[in-house]
């Protein structure tokens, strides 16, 4: 899992590259794309049905990746990312600029200073940051989780309301964190709110992506990025799903 660019407001680097954006959760995308289709039993309602039938209309190329895959299901992507916010964060900021397995395996020397298991906001701010450094975490990551479990304890920033909120408005919240940047809120949004209309045009991955499907010329900006998104609405995390298994080919 990897991360991106920092906006501009921000006192640091996010969870895609700092200076310039790199790829981030698209590695979560591409660790899993072996099992990109999930089983749907009569029970269940496939809530991404409508969507494929939507973006098979709102542009050919798309509608051409569709063709290759035509049961993508991007939850049996997510399955394997923390749902629960708290751990859908802390991985995040422990992952920008990091390989999956790098983000792990400092999570789980995080975990084995709390007797195997996530630590509490409260605990993390007990843990002090050359503790946190002798784990494998920079100085700034360790000085941007200790703002998150601050925001948490103090309620500046509160996570059940956070579920309530709106995309954008959410985004706005989880951007005041030090370090989380565009990217990083949008990875929580896609990855553990499984909300249905995330465009993480930052991610210099999914930019990638774009140029190669729409020949553009590199590099495509976000803006570019953001107004060619605008089609695939309100199914932009399903179309990103697909652009990211593109990366693959």
């Amino acid at each position: 899992m990897r991360v991106i660019d920092v906006d501009h407001h921000q006192q640091g680097p996010e969870s895609i590259p700092p200076p310039e954006p790199t790829r981030l959760e698209s590695a979560a995308f591409s660790d899993h794309a072996g099992m990109s289709t999930r089983n749907v039993t009569d029970s269940e309602v496939d809530r991404w049905a409508r969507g494929r039938k939507a973006l098979r209309t709102a542009d050919p190329r798309m509608a051409e990746l569709m063709d290759a895959d035509p049961g993508l299901d991007p939850d049996a992507l997510f399955d394997g990312w923390p749902s629960d916010l708290w751990g859908a964060l802390v991985l995040q900021v422990i992952g920008q600029q990091l390989s999956r397995a790098a983000a792990g395996a400092i999570l789980g020397r995080l975990e084995a200073l709390h007797g195997s298991r996530l630590p509490t906001p409260a605990e993390l701010l007990d843990t002090d940051a050359e503790t946190l450094r002798r784990i494998g975490l920079s100085r700034a990551k360790a000085v941007y989780l200790h703002d998150l479990a601050a925001r948490l304890e103090d309620g500046r920033l509160d996570l059940q309301r956070l579920r309530t909120l709106g995309d954008d408005d959410a985004r706005d919240e989880l951007t005041q964190v030090k370090g989380v940047g565009r990217f990083t809120a949008d990875g929580v949004l896609m990855l553990a709110l499984r909300r249905p209309d995330v465009w993480p045009a930052a991610d210099l991955a999914l930019r990638r992506a774009v140029e190669r499907v729409w020949a553009l010329d590199a590099p495509a900006s976000v803006a570019q990025v953001d107004a060619l998104g605008e089609r695939f609405r309100p199914w932009r995390t399903l179309a990103a799903t697909y652009l990211y298994r593109t990366l693959r080919a």
